[in-house]
């Protein structure tokens, strides 16, 4: 090797140095962000006189999270993970006489991910967690007796997902996911983009 492709090999190694550096922090330290997508709500519903109640509905949903990520090697990074969420549409359903409306109120949800790194600055993920949301059901039937019930409370159940993040740089991070969560009555699935900040 003459000296040209010596020095050729040192200048390319310096100006790599810095980047590669750059690349080790991106998935590492506290953090926090914001999501937007779109959720899809469903429950299944015994209104009064037992008549069974299915039904789907869609809408847009936006979520805030903070949290703190471990590099514990080169390839893999586990993290912690705590959001508060709010969207979808209310969910509702009309058989004859009958029929209900649940309402999804505010979501919480903490959870751990595990990941593994497919490039440098690409994270593929897996998530595990808790989610609650306060839910408001009014349930009715004018042919049964009684007529109606309602509840209002909070209810909570296992959340999964799963999702990739890209590391733009040490500070700056993009990520598109997917969550699914039973919630007691209601069944939810998210799809979520969104942007995070680490510091």
């Amino acid at each position: 090797m003459n000296i040209t492709k010596i020095t050729a090999l040192a200048t390319a190694i310096a100006l790599a140095s810095p980047a590669m550096a750059i690349a080790d922090d991106n998935f590492e330290g506290p953090f926090f962000g914001g999501q937007l997508g779109l959720q899809s709500n469903g429950a299944s519903i015994t209104a009064p006189g037992g008549v069974q109640l299915t039904d789907t509905d869609k809408g847009f949903n936006f979520r805030g999270f903070a949290g703190y990520d471990w590099r514990v090697s080169d390839q893999f990074v586990v993290g912690a993970e705590a959001g508060i969420a709010r969207g979808g549409s209310d969910v509702t359903a009309l058989k004859g006489t009958a029929n209900f409306k649940l309402d999804n109120g505010l979501t919480l949800d903490a959870s751990v991910r595990a990941g593994f790194l497919a490039t440098e600055n690409i994270l593929v993920f897996a998530r595990g967690g808790y989610a609650s949301s306060k839910q408001s059901l009014v349930a009715t039937n004018s042919t049964a007796t009684p007529a109606s019930f309602s509840t209002n409370k909070r209810s909570g159940g296992l959340l999964l997902g799963a999702g990739a993040e890209l590391g733009i740089n040490e500070n700056i991070g993009v990520r598109v996911e997917y969550r699914r969560a039973k919630m007691g009555d209601l069944k939810s699935n998210q799809f979520f983009v969104g942007a995070l900040f680490r510091f």
